[in-house]
């Protein structure tokens, strides 16, 4: 079995020439905008799409707030897990991607929180291990009323903790990554 870590430098390999391409379109375009563009570049230099770093410190203390705001019943506790207002808004192809956000995204995270901490019984007590990515990470075709970039999406991530001694998990359905850092987009 291939740890999430050498499946993503795998991918990393395979996609190089995709992301060198990417890369060339990009400074293509900044470039054409010559000098009225300079300011619109500056803010836009960085990729949305870029391949997501594998998992490090930084992710796994967010999937600890995540545990804390399921621990709590607190959803506001993971605010720096859930995917972005502002980059939903800018990479869904939807008429009103606040709205969208709002119903698709942060209403059912919060429920999802409410749910597991009412399912797990004990919770409050979980001590967090370990945050594992899924194995199959893929990059999202754009497509009409759907993500308009080239985003990167994995399912069945899991956050491992031990109850009481005993090791337990919290599945992750499904996690997008934006500018380079993953984000749940569905809990479960």
């Amino acid at each position: 079995m291939i740890s999430g870590r050498a499946l993503l430098c795998c991918m990393l390999l395979a996609c190089s020439d995709k992301a060198a391409s990417h890369a060339a379109d990009a400074s293509a375009r900044i470039a054409d905008a010559g000098d009225a563009g300079v300011a619109s570049a500056d803010a836009g230099s960085v990729d949305d799409a870029i391949m997501p770093q594998p998992p490090n410190e930084e992710l796994a203390a967010r999937m600890r707030h995540l545990l804390e705001a399921i621990q709590q019943n607190n959803p506001d506790l993971a605010n720096d897990i859930v995917f972005p207002r502002d980059a939903f808004a800018a990479a869904k192809d939807v008429p009103d991607p606040q709205k969208a956000w709002e119903k698709r995204l942060s209403d059912r995270f919060r429920r999802a929180i409410d749910r597991t901490h009412k399912r797990t019984k004990g919770i409050e007590q979980a001590k967090f291990v370990s945050f594992e990515i899924g194995h199959a990470i893929t990059q999202l075709t754009p497509k009409k009323k759907d993500f308009k970039k080239p985003l990167w999406r994995v399912k069945h991530s899991r956050i491992n903790f031990t109850l009481d001694g005993k090791a337990k998990h919290i599945d992750v359905a499904e996690m997008t990554a934006w500018r380079g850092s993953w984000y749940v987009t569905r809990l479960r």
